[in-house]
């Protein structure tokens, strides 16, 4: 008997086997991951979750550092502290980025144009070009986005003739990005296709507009005909008061009796909030 116990102690511990190794933490924009660094190469980072042997990998990129379990700090690059935003009226807290590597681990969502034209041959052209950039953060905030990244940017100041003159204009375009994705897993749980809502505000920025506009709802019928998930991205197909619309909506929020979906028509960009009928 007491040579049967250190035998089976033996056998447990080669069944059972103990990871007394702690955990490292990659740190990305888009939140925290705890496993076990396997290899870090010049643009990828392999690792594997607790308790599991399958190795995944993250682009390096989108890494801010690596804080071992041996206590050891790897540093790759800063990450921008963004604001989770609210809604479309909290378009001040979208950030400005004027280099791509500031966008490195966020997800691109769209292209948006925006433009801004003085009222007078005597207007600053320095308020003009900020009423351009406020109305592409507005632009992206509808969108979904808390990031910004200005590609191109046209600036023409005051001309003043004897025959007339011209006052000062801006014209921005700009790539949004957002730093988290609405699960799609639990949204295909709560949502279905063919579900019936009602369409109960709708707010937008359009080409010629200086500030988010409300616009009038009357409660039209609004069906889900498709779901449809890209890169990360929920968007449906609707049918909106027995017009079956070829737009994309994508979702930025949800609840069981509600979504939030935002879509654009050319340079406009809209939000509407549907409940379920």
């Amino acid at each position: 008997m007491k040579i049967l116990v250190p035998i089976l102690l033996i056998v447990l511990l080669n069944v059972c086997p103990v990871n007394s190794q702690v955990a490292d933490t990659i740190i990305t924009m888009r939140g925290n991951i705890i496993g076990y660094v396997k290899e870090v190469t010049p643009d990828l980072i392999a690792y594997t979750n607790p308790h599991e042997t399958v190795i995944y990998k993250i682009e390096k990129a989108a890494v801010a550092k690596i804080s071992f379990g041996s206590g050891r700090v790897e540093k790759y690059a800063d990450l921008k502290s963004l604001s989770n935003l609210q809604g479309a009226f909290e378009w001040p807290k979208v950030d400005v980025a004027t280099t791509d590597y500031e966008t490195r681990g966020l997800y691109k969502i769209d292209f948006v144009s925006t433009k801004a034209t003085g009222t007078t041959v005597y207007s600053s052209v320095t308020r003009v070009q900020d009423r351009a950039i406020n109305k592409l953060k507005m632009a992206s905030a509808l969108l979904g986005g808390n990031l910004v990244y200005i590609k191109s940017e046209s600036l023409e100041g005051n001309i003043r003739s004897s025959q007339g003159g011209r006052a000062s204009r801006t014209q921005i375009l700009g790539t949004v990005f957002c730093s988290e994705l609405v699960d799609s897993t639990k949204f295909k749980e709560t949502i279905i296709a063919g579900n019936q809502y009602s369409l109960a505000s709708k707010i937008g920025l359009r080409n010629n507009d200086s500030d988010i506009n409300t616009f009038k709802s009357h409660g039209q019928p609004v069906n889900v005909n498709s779901i449809q998930i890209e890169k990360g991205f929920i968007y449906l197909g609707l049918t909106i008061n027995r017009n079956k619309s070829n737009i994309r909506y994508r979702v930025l929020s949800f609840t069981d009796q509600q979504i939030l979906v935002a879509y654009k028509e050319g340079t406009a960009y809209y939000n509407i909030l549907l409940i379920e009928r």
